[in-house]
């Protein structure tokens, strides 16, 4: 009898034992982890591309391929999609004379629009939306107004700029007319091109002054300041290829060194929850890269078909596509991009006659609208499937409350997360069952 005793006392304490470092072990992970929040969003790229690249592996080693070089073929095609994708980006973000004319465009086009919408005379009055709504747009469309216009500085520079580059030509220019005009009916509002921000210019100029002051005695500063950033940076995401190459090179023992660390009695049960979280983890990461670029391609396809361009349905067809990564923000942000650029679009090609300047913003809305469908009723279904039967209220709080956590990393892996909680926890339940452990 004591024998007995004693032999369930020492399974008790060991029971103790095994939950309490593992509590502890997990305590360190996660201090560890938010210690190196910094290389974490790194390593768990490079982990997510060699999870993604896994099948493709094992694809060309049944093609007889060696090992080596195929994860140097895979690793040269993931660099390169990266960088096709970031150029095309980068290429679309403009310079500072850019910005300034990209103010121009929208305050000229949202005028053209306001104008057009309530079809306001040169006495002030509008048409009956004007007058039922006016009061209350009139004092937001001002201050929009006023955040849009250039200050003296800026106007300055622009100036500058076409006086330079086109001289007495610039009247010819479209960007300048834009200019030209968004000054005079800014004036015409009653807006005050001498002030800056409720300031006098007398005393814009002053702050320019101390502005230029302090930016030559602080230049070499800054830029050992820019180039430590930049620095530090590049040295963070050079986490992500050793990252990716490692674990494409692992053949099993990082599982191997876990499994190890477990107690003899709960080795299966460990083993099927790691298997288990391995099988679904990777079946919803898989899907979701497929879906993302499914997305991607078809909003691409439908901006270029409606004659947004191809450079600009790439960047918007991409930019969409890795949002999507992220549960219903792909759709928000292709449609607020697509709908901004089909504002201001100088030119375009639509392959349809009934496509026109005036109804742009419709057709980029029909086309986001069109690729959620197919989103939400094709590619979702037949991709993803049953892999991850997630309520879409789980889903929701979870993205919310890893945006709250963790900014937009803790949105973009709120649902990966969710997906190994979900697996480990019913996992476990069942074989505890099994084994008769509850």
């Amino acid at each position: 009898m004591n024998f007995a005793y004693d032999a369930l006392s020492r399974a008790k304490r060991r029971q103790r034992f095994y939950v309490v470092t593992g509590l502890l072990g997990f305590s360190l992970f996660i201090v560890l982890i938010w210690t190196l929040r910094e290389l974490t969003l790194p390593a768990i790229v490079g982990a997510l591309a060699a999870y993604l690249c896994h099948p493709l592996l094992a694809l060309m080693r049944r093609w007889r391929i060696p090992k080596g070089l195929a994860i140097l073929t895979l690793f040269a095609g993931f660099f390169f999609l990266i960088s096709l994708a970031s150029s095309q980006i980068r290429d679309a973000i403009p310079d500072e004379q850019g910005k300034l004319e990209l103010r121009v465009r929208i305050q000229y086009k949202l005028d053209d629009k306001y104008q057009a919408l309530m079809q306001i005379d040169e006495q002030g009055k509008g048409n009956l939306l004007h007058r039922l709504v006016g009061a209350e747009i009139e004092p937001f469309y001002d201050r929009l107004n006023r955040l849009l216009m250039l200050n003296p500085e800026e106007r300055a520079s622009f100036e500058r700029y076409y006086v330079d580059h086109y001289s007495v030509q610039r009247f010819d220019q479209t960007f300048y007319r834009y200019f030209l005009h968004n000054l005079a009916q800014y004036q015409k509002r009653g807006g005050d091109l001498t002030m800056d921000e409720g300031e006098p210019n007398t005393g814009s100029q002053a702050k320019a002054a101390v502005s230029e002051i302090n930016a030559s005695t602080n230049l070499n500063t800054e830029q050992k300041s820019l180039l430590g950033v930049i620095g530090g940076v590049i040295s963070l995401w050079m986490a992500a290829p050793f990252v990716f190459l490692f674990l494409l090179l692992d053949e099993g023992e990082i599982k191997r060194s876990v499994v190890q660390l477990v107690p003899n009695h709960y080795f299966e049960m460990v083993l099927t929850v790691l298997n288990n979280v391995d099988d679904a983890l990777g079946k919803y990461l898989r899907g979701t890269f497929l879906e993302c670029t499914l997305v991607g391609f078809t909003l691409m396809l439908g901006l270029y078909l409606i004659g947004l361009g191809a450079k600009w349905a790439f960047v918007i067809g991409t930019i969409a596509g890795l949002a999507n990564a992220i549960p219903f923000l792909g759709p928000a942000i292709g449609l607020l991009i697509g709908a901004g650029y089909a504002l201001i679009v100088e030119t375009f090609t639509p392959f349809f006659s009934i496509i026109d300047a005036d109804n742009m913003v419709l057709w980029v809305c029909i086309v986001v609208a069109v690729t959620q469908l197919l989103d939400n009723a094709v590619y979702q279904p037949i991709v993803l499937g049953n892999a991850v039967s997630l309520h879409p209220l789980v889903v929701i709080i979870g993205v919310m409350g890893g945006s709250i956590l963790l900014g937009f990393i803790g949105m973009l892996f709120a649902v990966p997360v969710i997906v190994i909680v979900k697996v480990v926890i019913e996992t476990l339940f069942k074989e505890m069952k099994a084994y008769q452990i509850i």
